[in-house]
């Protein structure tokens, strides 16, 4: 299993996009999620971008992701979107 921590050190609100599904995962500042995957972490499994509308985490595998929170529980797509993102 490999996992991408994300933490968001911003005073805004911030997107998690997670490719190739384009998820999104708003964040609140302070909040850390974790990207998860059953990939092994020698495969190099993830990417990261960071770019004007959040950051973007790539799995670079076949196998399916999930995100979560400090809690360990599911963070699902469009987690505290804010209305006025047009998505």
């Amino acid at each position: 299993m490999s996992k991408a921590g994300v933490s968001n050190e911003t005073e805004s609100m911030l997107c998690l996009w997670v490719e190739p599904w384009r998820t999104d995962h708003w964040m609140r500042p302070g909040e850390e999620f974790t990207v998860v995957t059953e990939k092994e972490p020698e495969e190099s499994p993830f990417n990261v971008v960071v770019h004007a509308q959040g950051i973007t985490v790539w799995v670079n595998s076949a196998n399916a992701s999930k995100v979560v929170d400090r809690n360990g529980d599911s963070v699902p797509c469009g987690h505290q979107r804010p209305a006025d993102t047009g998505l």
